[in-house]
């Protein structure tokens, strides 16, 4: 059992982001992100901790801490049950229910000053609470409970069936519950409400325990998926598409058909990246797919070529896809035109008004545009054992690329939820690959899932970058990339690698010709109580290795280890020139601004480069893969166009 104080920030973390002093970028909130906390305040909060002093001043003392760590912009309320009847025979007692402070923001003092007025008192009614949360929470956007209780519901309403039917409506519910110091039966119960509420249970014996498990549990709460970018519009044809610069981007699915956009290219025989993130409802054939393409101007009027095209084929909540416009004839249009276009388009399930975020790099030409002295392009990466070390305990993963935390070399602990999708970045340099591996214990009994989680990494510009392990998997994986669960298995690991970053891996190198962030993504389509794992990263080779030459073009920075890459610096930093700024979801009207966005949320501290870097003591490495199954061929091919 963690320590309280640990449990309740736990929580609290995972659903605001576990809050992390930063000033090197903003937490990005969802539309609509709203906490309620809802604290027992019930005779048994009267009795003393293992730790000493009693529940409820734990309690009070952890939801003190978290919420002052909470971002600014997180709506939160609170709510408090078991606080004005005595006796369950006394009338009342079971709807034994105040809404203290409503959702909002600025309103912290307040939260913290009403925590002093309440005191152990009356009945448990769980159920009522939360019933009464969820009317305080509305009905729109993401929404999350953080119900922390030490005990068993004594009123009807049943919780389980509350949490079941406040989730039933959509994805957008989440019920986080901290049980603090429980037994047995009532940490069943309180259990069973945070999977029907599509939650996580936390157990908190002490403060400290509790900070942590309401902590992560905010963390989480305050940062749904999320994808960001500067607003933009895409038409239904090249002809009056929006021009696009280096930088990261946000619009919607039409009804019908695609999206179109223009890059103007700044030199000669400069590469452009263009990738693409996107929602998916499910797994592989059963998700959504989209695809992304580049073309250059064609010899008839309005005729276009095609360089590139990539699809995605999602292996959880997040498709990824990209193409490039280069190809191997340096005097080839889709390298020398000074206009390309791109077509991003559904190709599979129903995206209608779906958002998806576009990242565009535009990667300077060589100093020989021949090529003649480029480094041999890099041999396929053997599969090395590694063995999980110490794991740093303190590191909340992102829900998208967008908002990974930049990690190191390491072995990570986190845990997983029902159909969830989790994140962390990593640099990558010339001549180096990653390898990422998954370790856990399993859960036994019923409601075990039949396949295990899926760990894939992808590029700096959403590109493939994977190793494909697909019936030659290294002997210390437990199944297949496809992650099957063998009769009778009590622990599961599985990997990934990432293929060795060199120029020329752009022919049919899946994706890993440039340096920059390496996103490592797990999912999990199915499971019963949060799956707790470490994730394990490893970086290989020898960095700088192999990196060319390029010309000295004028707002073109060359790709490095630390590369954010869309934000049109080299290296995290700098100006991308005349370029729209600010952060926007869908819905929003389009802005205009100075600089481009760069958004792998949380920070520590701005170390000069731009990008959020973690404090982890444990030598390089961070990971965390989202459906990578190496069989899974990502379609992404140049034409063979002289």
């Amino acid at each position: 059992m963690i320590r309280l104080a640990t449990a309740v920030a736990t929580a609290a973390a995972v659903v605001a982001v576990t809050v992390l002093p930063s000033e090197a970028a903003e937490e990005s909130l969802d539309p609509g992100s709203r906490m309620m906390l809802v604290l027992d305040s019930s005779g048994s909060m009267a009795e003393a901790t293992p730790s000493g002093g009693t529940r409820i001043d734990a309690a009070k003392d952890a939801l003190r801490e978290v919420i002052g760590g909470l971002p600014e912009d997180q709506e939160v309320g609170l709510r408090v049950y078991g606080a004005e009847v005595f006796s369950q025979n006394d009338p009342g007692a079971c709807t034994d229910s105040q809404l203290i402070v409503e959702p909002g923001t600025g309103n912290r003092d307040q939260l913290t000053s009403a925590l002093d007025g309440y005191e152990p008192y009356g009945e448990t009614p769980i159920g009522n609470a939360l019933q009464e949360a969820g009317k305080d929470l509305g009905t729109e956007g993401p929404r999350t409970i953080v119900l922390v209780s030490d005990g068993e519901p004594t009123c009807e309403p049943d919780p389980c069936t509350v949490a079941t039917e406040l989730a039933g409506a959509g994805v957008d519910v989440r019920i986080d519950v901290v049980g603090l110091d429980v037994d047995q039966t009532a940490r069943d119960k309180l259990r069973c409400i945070a999977e029907n509420g599509h939650g996580t249970y936390y157990d908190a014996e002490d403060a400290d325990d509790l900070v942590r498990s309401l902590d992560v549990s905010t963390t989480r709460a305050s940062r749904p998926f999320d994808l960001t970018g500067t607003l933009v519009q895409g038409t239904a044809t090249p002809d009056d598409a929006p021009t696009i610069t280096t930088g990261q981007y946000l619009d919607t699915f039409p009804a019908e058909g695609g999206l179109w956009y223009r890059v103007e290219r700044t030199a000669p025989n400069s590469t452009i990246h263009v990738g693409v993130t996107h929602r998916s409802i499910a797994f592989g054939s059963m998700g959504d797919w989209v695809s992304v393409s580049t073309h250059h101007p064609g010899d008839d009027p309005g005729s276009l070529g095609l360089c590139s095209e990539g699809s995605s084929f999602p292996l959880g909540t997040l498709g990824y896809t990209s193409a490039t416009s280069w190809v191997e004839n340096a005097d080839n249009p889709c390298n020398t035109a000074d206009v390309l276009y791109v077509e991003v388009a559904p190709l599979k399930g129903d995206l209608s008004a779906e958002p998806v975020e576009i990242v565009v790099y535009e990667e300077p030409p060589l100093a020989d545009p021949s090529g003649g002295d480029l480094f041999p392009r890099p041999q396929e990466p053997a599969w090395t054992p590694i063995e999980p070390g110490e794991a740093v305990t303190d590191v909340v993963p992102g829900t998208s690329l967008s908002n990974a935390p930049v990690v190191s070399d390491g072995t990570y602990a986190f845990d997983i939820n029902l159909g969830e999708t989790q994140v962390v970045a990593i640099p990558l340099d010339w001549g180096q690959n990653l390898q990422a591996q998954f370790d856990s214990a399993l859960p036994t009994g019923e409601g075990l899932a039949t396949h295990g989680p899926t760990v894939q990494i992808s590029g700096p510009v959403r590109d493939y970058a994977m190793v494909d392990f697909l019936a030659r998997e290294p002997e210390n994986w437990t199944g297949g990339v496809w992650g099957a669960f063998p009769e009778g298995t009590t622990s599961y690991a599985i990997g990934a690698q990432s293929q060795t970053v060199g120029y020329l891996n752009r022919n049919g190198g899946a994706g890993a010709s440039i340096p920059g962030l390496r996103y490592v993504q797990v999912s999990f389509d199915t499971s019963g109580d949060p799956l707790p794992y470490t994730l394990t990263l490893k970086t290989n080779g020898t960095a700088g290795e192999g990196a060319p030459e390029y010309a000295d073009v004028d707002g073109l920075p060359p790709p490095s280890a630390d590369s954010a890459l869309i934000d049109g610096s080299g290296g995290g930093s700098g100006d991308s020139g005349d370029q729209p700024s600010g952060d926007a979801t869908p819905g929003d009207e389009p802005s205009s601004g100075d600089e481009a966005t760069q958004n792998q949320a949380l920070t520590s501290e701005d170390d000069g480069s731009g990008l959020p870097w973690l404090p982890v003591g444990l030598g390089a490495a961070g990971l965390l893969a989202l459906g990578g199954a190496g069989w899974l061929v990502r379609r992404n091919r140049a034409t063979p166009t002289p």
